[in-house]
């Protein structure tokens, strides 16, 4: 510290690009380090970079918090909140001069903190003072030798007064991971136990609303899981098909909401923490308008009239029913096993076909065959739905398992533990090659300006992806929580296009071959072990990590964006 703070004296009234010599070595503070990743070059560009390097030990912490990856994930997103929290207090302005990664309700592996072979990473955005193009070195003295360290001290260092809420992170982790495998045990696709929280504050807010009923599993789904010690009942979601139905207003579509993200484990108080689903689940809907390339739609699309084949269909605009049968398709190809599907966000040809109108038409004068059509089939190969159904009634008798919702509380109209079986007829289109899949695609993988040396990752408002000239419009993946997970998509997307030339040349044939989930899978398991810290670019930009089925759905709707 003392170092750093003799370099920053030295500099006072220079050019403000002296500031890059603070980035030639790493600094000193005795029981941490700290380095800059990124020097900004005025005091009106984006940010400098540091980082904070300690090992766990000389912060406090027992050996084991840095051993299984729930430990690790549990200590990492509990001292993230508390650092982010304590930044926030400190520095509440807009232009603040040091910033921290917010996080939502679910507890993700970010770079923005992370812990791996006992050291413990935080990425801090510092903004470097200066007076026109002169340095301020008592003021950057102060922010990086005084402030931050205090910061630290009071943020990463164990407490023993934490003690009891980090316990509760983890035991929460703990008790997924068991409920996990319960699930597989004993034929289930999800778990909501009684006493959750479903409904959120409102439409803009993630907390729990306050005075909601809390939930109650029917006595006819209800089990009593036995995890980390102790008894848990709920109610158990059988594999197969499922139907929630009910009148408007009543709770359907909270509870599908609920079960979508309960894809991520939850911080203990948001209510949602105890619910439980199949890790590979996927919300599918409709996505008027996205780009689709090389799916296989002929399990729900007849060839087009002209005899246009829909094995190998392209558009950059597909139409509701072709977009949510590409996005259930292109889901299976990419690894989910369960699907939830709201018919509010659904097209309804996709969904049933009118009896009379299918008699008038008959199946020569129309090429869409709908989900009613299929669901059994599919679900004889392994799948699981769970659809939301207060109109579309044709399903209650296609359902194993009918759920009603009434004044927010479930009751249980049909339960099979038994789904019924139906021979498959059809099957799942073959998964591709990544690289052969990509291969179209690579010549857009390139700066989008002659002053870039590196190919950029960014958001177009929210929601649309940007990595050089693709663009993937992720709007309508809800499982894709933050811009800090699609910025993460984006940028292992980037790192395996920028491999896949290399790979198709390799004599490796087995890499070349690897599906797109396989591909990303080999990926998704480094990073979810050391971070993104070994991921080029990876420490540039606060990023979360997707699941391997969110960052294959981004792919597939990658398009070249300089047309």
């Amino acid at each position: 510290m003392k170092a750093l703070y003799q370099k920053i004296r030295t500099l006072n009234g220079k050019n403000y690009g002296l500031y890059k010599s603070l980035a030639d070595k790493p600094w000193d503070f005795g029981d941490f380090a700290l380095e800059f990743l990124h020097v900004q070059g005025d005091p009106y560009a984006p940010a400098s970079r540091v980082v904070i390097k300690a090992n766990l030990s000389m912060l406090g912490y027992a050996g084991e918090w840095g051993g299984t990856f729930e430990r690790r994930l549990a200590l990492s997103d509990f001292l993230h909140r508390k650092l982010s929290r304590l930044v926030k207090e400190k520095y509440p302005e807009k232009d603040a001069a040091i910033v921290f990664d917010t996080a939502g309700p679910e507890m993700l592996v970010r770079n923005s903190l992370w812990i791996d072979n006992g050291e413990l990473r935080a990425c801090l955005q510092v903004r470097l003072p200066g007076e026109g193009r002169k340095i301020q070195a008592e003021t950057a003295a102060e922010i990086l030798t005084m402030v931050l360290p205090d910061l630290v001290s009071a943020g990463l260092y164990y407490s023993k007064s934490d003690e009891a809420a980090l316990q509760d992170y983890y035991r929460v982790l703990a008790e997924r991971k068991e409920i996990l495998a319960e699930l597989e045990a004993r034929g289930l696709c999800a778990f909501v136990p009684d006493g959750a929280v479903l409904p959120r504050a409102s439409g803009l807010s993630e907390l729990p609303l306050e005075g909601a009923v809390p939930f109650t599993a029917p006595e006819q789904m209800a089990v009593t899981l036995n995890v980390c010690g102790r008894s848990i009942r709920g109610m158990a979601v059988p594999k197969g098909i499922t139907v929630i139905t009910g009148g408007a207003f009543h709770g359907k579509s909270t509870l599908l909401q609920a079960l979508t993200r309960a894809v991520y484990p939850h911080i203990p108080g948001d209510g949602r923490e105890g619910i439980v689903i199949d890790e590979s689940a996927l919300r599918v809907g409709v996505e008027d308008g996205r780009s689709v390339r090389g799916t296989d739609l002929s399990m729900f699309v007849r060839d087009l009239p002209g005899g246009v084949s829909t094995k190998n269909f392209n558009t950059l605009s597909a139409s509701g029913s072709t977009s949510e049968a590409a996005n259930l398709l292109e889901a299976m190809e990419a690894g989910a096993s369960t699907f939830l599907i709201d018919e509010d966000s659904s097209a309804v040809n996709f969904l049933i076909r009118d009896i009379r109108v299918r008699k008038l038409l008959g199946d020569d004068r129309e090429p869409l065959i709908p989900l009613t059509d299929r669901i059994r089939e599919i679900s004889a190969q392994g799948y699981s739905f769970i659809l939301v159904a207060g109109a579309c009634g044709d399903y209650l008798d296609l359902a194993d398992n009918i759920v009603i919702m009434a004044n927010y509380k479930a009751e249980c109209a049909k339960s099979s533990q038994s789904p019924e079986s139906q021979q498959s007829t059809v099957a799942a289109s073959s998964a591709r090659p990544f690289v052969a899949y990509m291969q179209p695609l690579q010549k857009s993988v390139r700066p989008t300006s002659p002053v870039e040396r590196q190919v950029k990752v960014k958001l177009a408002g929210d929601t649309l992806l940007q990595i050089g000239f693709l663009v993937s419009d992720t709007s309508r993946l809800n499982t894709l929580v933050d811009k800090q997970q699609r910025l993460g998509a984006g940028f292992v997307l980037l790192n395996l296009l920028q491999n896949a030339a290399s790979n198709s040349e390799s004599s490796d044939a087995s890499a070349a071959g690897d599906s797109v989930a396989a591909t990303i899978q080999k990926l998704y398991e480094k990073i979810q072990n050391v971070g993104f810290r070994n991921l080029p670019q990876g420490m540039s930009r606060e990023m979360s990590l997707p699941r391997v089925v969110d960052i294959a759905c981004v792919a597939f709707r990658l398009r070249d964006g300089s047309r």
